[in-house]
């Protein structure tokens, strides 16, 4: 067996694999190479040489040294063990086995461990420290750019990793804020994009009836698909439906419209879920997902995404509750995007009506008028 310095060739070469080099030109021509054990990682060796070609062949014989591969090792070993949250590998490994990371809904805990897992392939021997270095953001771009041509899924890429460091923040691991001031891919803003009623008969006209329940009762209350298939009777009453939403564990109560009333008596109870399939057994959120696709595709429905039904429940929910500030915090949104809505869709007459309503209200209030009960004597 060919040997290097009385190390096996392939040994050696096997842990050298990953090491992190730089060249720097020193005074007088002279040129210096740096090993590190990786990227960002501790330096293990440095040579020099009057030329490239020197630098590079003296430090092949400095990595051939039982005592340099001795500190690869060592460099490494640290990184090896998950419980290490100086760096990366172990920040998430903490992060994922911390109460935080339990209190996350499932879809956010498959998404955030998806990203991560690549996160922790490209950076995962970098020690946290070095996120907190402005230069940094130059590599960590670099790598979600690797999304650029699906823009949503580069920013749910630097979504997860902020949430990684928030986490780390909290705990007192780092002070870090590596994805500040990194604009966004994907800047669509929805907020103004309803289902309207002629949308929702189309799909209605395309789909069973189990699945045209799920469009209607989105249309009403505008929770989520995931929501919508966990939804308990339990959770609706007599004049709204109480229920403690997947995507950020908020309870929201919802008043009943009209058209809701009207599918709660439609809608048979076969179980402690209110809504079924076709087979009278609770949906999954891929089967309902599978069919709600399938409905919109027969019916021709391009650009309208079933979270696009809050809108829909904001519009239809002000006609029973005219009060822009209680459906901001009802379905989580900002005064400023409850009040565009309405002004886009919601009738003119139904808005003035409530000014009208507000204006005499304030009046009143003002002049402290009081209705006077008459008597006639």
């Amino acid at each position: 067996m060919m040997t290097w310095n009385g190390r096996g060739t392939a040994d050696v070469r096997a842990r050298l694999v990953g090491l992190h080099k730089a060249t720097k030109r020193l005074s007088g021509g002279r040129v210096a190479i740096y090993a590190y054990a990786f990227r960002g990682g501790d330096l293990i060796a440095r040579a020099e040489g009057g030329s490239l070609d020197a630098a590079n062949r003296a430090m092949e014989l400095e990595l051939g040294r039982p005592a340099t591969l001795d500190k690869i090792d060592k460099a490494r070993r640290q990184v090896r063990q998950s419980e290490s949250r100086a760096y990366i590998r172990g920040l998430i490994s903490a992060f994922k086995a911390s109460p935080e990371w339990a209190k996350l809904g499932k879809s956010s805990k498959v998404a955030y461990a998806y990203y991560l897992a690549d996160f922790d392939a490209e950076f995962g021997d970098w020690k946290v420290s070095i996120f907190e270095r402005a230069e940094t953001k130059i590599d960590l771009i670099d790598w979600r750019d690797e999304w650029a041509e699906t823009p949503r899924a580069a920013d749910y890429a630097l979504q997860s990793v902020g949430r990684l460091f928030k986490w780390a923040r909290g705990r007192g691991l780092s002070n870090a804020r590596p994805t500040d001031d990194v604009e966004r891919l994907h800047s669509a803003d929805r907020s103004d994009i309803i289902w309207t009623q002629a949308d929702i008969d189309a799909v209605l006209r395309a789909s069973s009836q189990e699945v045209g329940w799920s469009f209607r009762l989105a249309a009403e209350t505008g929770l989520r698909l995931g929501d919508i298939v966990r939804l308990p009777w339990s959770a609706i009453g007599a004049e709204g439906t109480v229920w403690k939403t997947s995507k950020r564990g908020r309870q929201a109560l919802i008043p009943h419209t009209p058209a809701m009333r009207a599918l709660i008596q439609e809608v048979p109870r076969l179980g402690p879920v209110f809504l079924s399939n076709t087979r009278g057994k609770p949906w999954t959120v891929d089967g309902l997902k599978s069919m709600v696709r399938a409905a919109k595709r027969e019916a021709g429905i391009k650009g309208l995404h079933f979270h696009d039904f809050r809108g829909t429940a904001v519009t239809r929910t002000y006609l029973v509750l005219p009060d822009p500030d209680a459906l901001a915090r009802i379905f989580g949104w900002d005064r400023q995007s409850v009040d565009a809505l309405l002004a886009k869709y919601v009738s003119g007459d139904a808005v003035a009506l409530d000014l009208l309503s507000r204006m005499n209200q304030k009046r009143a209030a003002q002049t402290d008028d009081k209705p006077v009960l008459r008597s006639d004597s």
